[in-house]
């Protein structure tokens, strides 16, 4: 099971995930984030994994492609609580969700 908890601050969606990420559950973050970034137009995203109990290891490529939709809609990504996992420099990691605010100029 996957719990995903959204809140808007300042702009930025903090998508906060909690529980067991895997193929079965991306389906809902996928979801999610479409809406997100096609019905509200949203662009600046910190997805937060600092919380999650396993991540299988073919979910990784499903991320990836949702980071790049991202990217191509003009949107940027700050990955929280996980480490560097992706090679495009886009991508920023960070320790801790206060450090999100360094990055997005709005």
């Amino acid at each position: 099971m996957l719990d995903i908890n959204i809140e808007v601050v300042r702009g930025i969606i903090f998508i906060r995930l909690e529980g067991d990420l895997t193929s079965g559950t991306f389906n809902n973050l996928n979801l999610e984030i479409d809406n997100l970034l096609y019905n509200l137009g949203m662009q600046f995203y910190v997805i937060i994994f600092a919380d999650l109990f396993t991540i299988d290891n073919n979910v990784f490529d499903m991320i990836q492609n949702k980071l790049y939709e991202i990217f191509l809609s003009c949107g940027d990504v700050v990955m929280c609580g996980v480490k560097k996992i992706f090679k495009d420099k886009r991508i920023i990691y960070i320790n801790s969700e206060d450090e999100a605010f360094r990055y997005f100029s709005i």
